[in-house]
């Protein structure tokens, strides 16, 4: 597995993980289900999953936004600064009445509260930590979608 996907993992072993100093959110009915944004037919388990319960988080691939900085160009192991987002969509209609009653805003506070200056490495170079923009409103309706951002360093040896 590469380093991209290595991180998504870990990312949603973090978020999954019992922690007693940054508690998951409790659902009242069924479960709140993490993906990665590379697995399968993304739109058909979005929608599945929203349907259902009314709520899904996904770790999108790491990078883009034009905002990935190399430390030191030309040299090797690569390691560069990139965006990572953690993208929360909800169904607020379904979620509130018959679903997981954990709103979208639960989850990013939940998010921003387990990821932030966590290392996937266990190293405090390799800590993440919120963006200087820490969340976005991407869309209010039909599905209310918030993007959780964080900076982590990653190294491709």
């Amino acid at each position: 597995m590469n380093e991209l996907s290595q991180l998504q993992q870990s990312i949603i072993s973090r978020l999954t993980v019992a922690d007693t100093q940054v508690p998951s959110p409790v659902p009242a009915n069924g479960a709140i289900n993490w993906v990665t944004e590379d697995i399968g037919d993304l739109a058909a388990i979005i929608n599945k999953t929203v349907g259902s319960v009314g709520i899904i988080g996904i770790v999108m691939t790491p990078g883009g936004l034009e905002r990935c900085k190399m430390y030191q160009v030309g040299v090797v192991p690569i390691s560069f600064l990139c965006p990572v987002e953690v993208q929360v969509q909800e169904n607020v209609t379904l979620n509130r009445n018959s679903g997981t009653k954990v709103s979208a805003l639960d989850l990013v506070v939940f998010s921003m509260q387990r990821l932030h200056l966590w290392s996937p490495g266990h190293q405090r170079i390799t800590r993440m930590q919120l963006d200087e923009t820490p969340y976005l409103l991407v869309t209010e309706a039909p599905i209310l979608t918030y993007n959780v951002r964080f900076m982590a360093k990653i190294t491709i040896a």
